[in-house]
């Protein structure tokens, strides 16, 4: 197998409704964005992937008009539709088998045109569950409840990841959310679906993102620094919520398992330098830092209090501020490896973790974090 590197990147600017923006326009600013940031030109490019969403877009196979602004014409072009960091694990294939020396791979949202609510509805059981209204907040409410209920963990520990990511997003250029607020702010904030509080919801995000991944020969050639990828994992759970452990983020354990058997990672806690993970609302993040390895369960409360996953501490969780400060659902995923190539390669800026190497970049989908994806980068 080749290797693969990450060699460059970019994200548009964020907001609720981006009305001045198509979603082509938003494509061409990331894709040459990212170019721009490898010293690759788009004649250098032999495959693109792109991952958006038919239901958001409103109409089907919407890649057929984005081909133009992907700068995809007479090349293999492929569509993921679920997340951009799947669709990076796809480009990551392409490489590593050696038919392909490099890809972009694009991803885009425009969530404020259509109805989050209604098309992640579309996710449950037709005959049942659609009916009676399941969508992504109330699955995520059910699953709140059973994880706080399974280990006694209080809302001032959820509130307590709200204040921690948004004061990360303070000095993140890209967030779409750039205002600290406390732990009083979050803990009165109302309720959009109990016991989940507005403050402890990712927003609606307008945006693209962008990444470009070249075999190493082509990545050792170029003047930019690589994050090479050295583990890949995704994995999906039952489909049913009614049939999985809520309180568990097995997809997620499992992909993320998967990775580090594959980067050679056997305590993440202490070999990884940093996270970047999807956390759509709070009590998210506390589930990721058990099904990734970073406590065992039951105690993600106690890390967090501890500070090991803040600034500063031992094993940063998003230091870029996360979903909780710019949610571009479909590209939400590889905004994740974007963040984290930048820091492994020193190219984070204000964001820079002192002497980051290696770090994972997990994606979530799904009801109730049905899927999930996660990607090992390195120095």
């Amino acid at each position: 197998m080749e290797d693969v590197g990450v060699v460059g990147w970019a994200q548009t600017r964020y907001g609720r409704a981006l009305v001045d923006e198509t979603p082509q326009s938003l494509i061409y600013s990331a894709v040459t964005g990212a170019l721009d940031s490898s010293g690759l030109s788009i004649g250098d490019i032999d495959a693109v992937i792109d991952a958006g969403s038919d239901f958001l877009d409103g109409r089907g196979i919407s890649s057929c008009v984005t081909v133009d602004a992907m700068g995809a014409q007479f090349k293999e072009e492929s569509k993921v539709a679920g997340d951009g960091l799947l669709a990076a694990i796809y480009a990551y294939m392409r490489i590593a088998s050696g038919l392909f020396s490099s890809a972009v791979v694009v991803a885009y949202g425009k969530s404020s045109e259509s109805s989050i609510r209604k098309q992640t509805r579309t996710m449950a059981e037709p005959f049942y569950l659609r009916s009676l209204g399941l969508d992504a907040l109330s699955a995520g409410a059910l699953q709140a409840r059973s994880f706080m209920r399974q280990y006694g963990i209080g809302p001032d520990a959820c509130a307590a990841v709200a204040v921690k990511n948004r004061l990360a997003g303070v000095k993140n250029p890209h967030a779409q959310l750039r205002k600290e607020v406390t732990l009083e702010q979050v803990e009165r904030s109302p309720e959009i679906m109990s016991p989940i509080r507005k403050l402890e919801a990712c927003p609606i995000t307008d945006g693209a993102c962008a990444v470009v991944m070249a075999e190493g020969g082509i990545a050792r050639s170029i003047s930019a620094r690589t994050a090479w990828v050295t583990g890949i994992g995704h994995s999906a759970d039952a489909y049913s919520p009614g049939v999985r452990d809520l309180h568990r983020a097995a997809s997620a354990k499992r992909a993320a398992l998967s990775a580090y058997k594959m980067a050679g990672v056997n305590d993440p806690l202490s070999e990884l330098d940093l996270l970047e993970v999807s956390e759509f609302y709070t009590y998210q993040e506390l589930m990721l830092y058990e099904a990734l390895g970073l406590c065992g369960e039951g105690e993600s409360a106690d890390i967090l209090k501890a500070g090991v996953t803040g600034p500063g501490g031992r094993t940063p969780v998003n230091p870029s501020g996360g979903v909780l400060c710019a949610n571009p659902l479909v590209a939400t995923g590889l905004v994740r490896l974007a963040e984290a190539s930048a820091q492994v390669s020193g190219r984070a800026g204000d964001l820079q973790v002192e002497g980051a190497r290696k770090a994972l970049a997990h994606a979530g989908g799904g009801l109730a974090m049905q899927t999930a994806a996660c990607i090992v980068v390195e120095r």
